[in-house]
C-alpha cells in the first residue's frame, strides 16, 4: 500500500524495519506497515513493541506532520497473537507491556494519525483505532472486538472510549457480543472517518488528504490534535485496569484450565 504517493512530502525517502514492521519517512510524512501478511498482520510483542517505538519517535520529531498506519496483505490487522502471548503472559499483561506501551504511544502522540485500513480489524487493532484522527476503509473492511469470546476483557481504554461515542448498549452490543461490524456499519457509528470502493481508492483519497494535512502549519496541526483529545489520564488509567483484569482471568484460565 502507498497511500502517500502523489504527495510531495520533502526530502529523501528512508525506510527502517524492525522485524514484521516497516517504517518508512519522506520528509514530513511517516508511513509504518504492519508486515506479515503470512499471518494476517498479527502483532506479537515484538511487534507490539516496534509499533510503540516507531509513534513515539514520529511524536517526538517535531519535523513529522503525519503518520499513517497500514498493514500489508489483506488483512490490516487480525489483533494480537495469542500464541506468543500467552508464551509470555509476565511480558503480556504487565503493567510495562509493549501492548499497553503501543496503546499509550497512539494514546499520546500530537502528531496527526491516520489508518488506511483494507480488510479485517480485530481486537487489539480495532481498539487502536478509537486513537486515531482519521481513518479510511475499503468497502470489504470490517472491524472485530472479540475479547470475551477469548476469555479477556478489551484493552486500549476501549471500554471507555466505545461506550463514551457510542452508549453503553451498542458499546455492550459489539464488546460483549463480539459481533463483526462492517465498513459501512463502522463509519455510521463514526468509528470510520470514510469508506471507499476498494484498494485503489483508497490509496487516492488517503493520498488526496494527506496533501491537505502536509501543506497545513505543523504547529497549527499539533495543537488541534491535542485540544482534540483533552487530558489522557482516565484512558491511561482504564488501561491499567483492563490489563489488570485480563492478567487476572488468564491465571484463572491457567489455573483451572477453563475461562
Amino acid at each position: 500500500m502507498t497511500p502517500d504517493r502523489c504527495v510531495r512530502t520533502g526530502g529523501p525517502p528512508v525506510t527502517k524495519s524492525t522485524g514484521a514492521i516497516r517504517v518508512d519517512r519522506t520528509g514530513a510524512l511517516v508511513r509504518i506497515t504492519i508486515d506479515r501478511p503470512e499471518a494476517g498482520n498479527a502483532l506479537t510483542l515484538a511487534m507490539y513493541r516496534a509499533l510503540a517505538d516507531a509513534v513515539a519517535e514520529a511524536d517526538a520529531d517535531p519535523g513529522v506532520r503525519v503518520v499513517v498506519l497500514t498493514g500489508a496483505g489483506e488483512d490490516f490487522c487480525c489483533g494480537s497473537d495469542l500464541d506468543d502471548l500467552a508464551a509470555d503472559q509476565e511480558t503480556a499483561l504487565g503493567l510495562r507491556s509493549p501492548l499497553v506501551e503501543f496503546h499509550k504511544a497512539v494514546l499520546r502522540s500530537d502528531t496527526v494519525l491516520v489508518a488506511a485500513v483494507d480488510g479485517a480489524v480485530v481486537g487489539s487493532a480495532a481498539t487502536a483505532l478509537l486513537h486515531f484522527d482519521l481513518v479510511y476503509a475499503t468497502r470489504r473492511s470490517h472491524l472485530k472486538y472479540p475479547f470475551v469470546a477469548q476469555g479477556l476483557v478489551p484493552d486500549g481504554a476501549g471500554t471507555l472510549l466505545l461506550p463514551q461515542r457510542l452508549g453503553p448498549q451498542r458499546a455492550a452490543q459489539l464488546l460483549l457480543l463480539g459481533e463483526r461490524v462492517s465498513a459501512a456499519q463502522a463509519a455510521r457509528l463514526g468509528l470510520v472517518t470514510e469508506v471507499v470502493e476498494d484498494r485503489e481508492h483508497l490509496h487516492t483519497r488517503v493520498a488526496e488528504q494527506l496533501t491537505t494535512l502536509l501543506a497545513a502549519p505543523a504547529a497549527s496541526l499539533r495543537a488541534t490534535r491535542a485540544l482534540l483529545r483533552p487530558a489522557d489520564r482516565d484512558a491511561v488509567l482504564q488501561m491499567a485496569a483492563e490489563g489488570a483484569t485480563s492478567a487476572r482471568l488468564f491465571a484463572s484460565v491457567a489455573r483451572d484450565g477453563r475461562a
